[in-house]
């Protein structure tokens, strides 16, 4: 129905996202917080135009707003509700493309746009559904409030640190990622920038934080108890020589990146300048800007 509109919605997406999630989190020996939650989030993408140019096109260095992070509907299997839920976003979604869009059109920055301006918006592609099995899953909360409250526990016995946490999470039906935290404090003579005071002895410190983390699937692969305290142990070993190490200097040597690091550093240096839209902005990095089809990278370096 929206493709008869005036302007017409050329091309509509929906993703519906369900999350089943668990909780327990844990301070100092105490417990923080055990719950558990559902819910379902519905995104929708709606542009309108033409593939050459529709509501995401942007005008100089100005985007125009035509979009939404999403809304929560029901997790209730009501069909009737669920589709006048994902009716209504649509509708929201298709009237501030549409609004974008006439104001896209009318602006003069469009008409002189230059070479890169002038790509299409959106490429042509053939229409894709995909739809995950529901899944869930049952946990017994109990004995993670006793585990937070025991790896908590042994960082309190320590002057020097300040604060911990430690936060367990179970998300979807095999994804039971635990995250490990703890907070520490750097008490010093000597004044320092920030001239915070210990709540507790009156002194200047200065807060360090360090982060801790197990992740698993199969639940038989969760760390053992054992195994957190070895790394509790560590951790808190760590921390205290950090609040008794002296200051350094700032200074510039190479640096080496391996597993996670490696592969956000590579996306985030080379990924984004290799993004099609992005090579239509000229706030953006455009490195391989006019370089389709070029099988050498002469002239590359000058855009670094």
């Amino acid at each position: 129905m929206l493709g008869g509109q005036d302007p017409r919605a050329y091309f509509i997406g929906y993703t519906i996202t369900e999350t089943q999630r668990a909780e327990v989190s844990g301070s100092n020996g105490a417990l923080l917080s055990s719950s558990e939650g559902r819910n379902r989030w519905l995104q929708v993408s709606v542009r309108t135009g033409t593939y050459t140019l529709d509501n995401t096109h942007k005008v100089g260095e100005q985007r125009i707003a035509s979009g939404g992070p999403g809304t929560a509907i029901p997790v209730d299997n009501d069909e009737q509700v669920v589709r006048r839920a994902i009716w209504l976003e649509t509708d929201g979604q298709y009237r501030n493309a549409a609004e974008a869009l006439i104001k896209i059109r009318s602006s003069k920055e469009v008409k002189a746009d230059t070479a890169e301006g002038r790509a299409p918006d959106f490429s042509h592609e053939q229409p894709h559904k995909s739809i995950e099995p529901e899944v869930s899953f049952t946990l017994d909360r109990k004995p993670w409030e006793e585990k937070v409250r025991a790896y908590t526990k042994t960082f309190r016995e320590s002057p020097d640190i300040l604060n911990s946490i430690v936060t367990f999470f179970s998300a979807g039906a095999e994804c039971v990622p635990g995250e490990y935290r703890g907070n520490a404090i750097a008490e010093r003579a000597d004044p320092l920038p920030a001239g915070v005071v210990h709540p507790r002895q009156g002194q200047r410190w200065n807060e360090h934080r360090a982060l801790l983390q197990f992740d698993w699937v199969d639940p038989k692969d969760a760390p053992s108890d054992k195994e957190v305290a070895t790394a509790s142990a560590t951790l808190r070993k760590e921390m205290e020589g950090l609040v008794k190490a002296p200051l350094n200097e700032p200074s510039v040597g190479p640096a080496l990146l391996t597993g996670r690091a490696a592969a956000v550093f590579f996306h985030e240096v080379f990924g984004h300048r290799a993004e099609g839209h992005r090579q239509k902005d000229i706030s953006e990095g455009q490195t391989f800007a006019k370089k389709s089809g070029r099988t050498d990278l002469a002239g590359v370096s000058e855009h670094r």
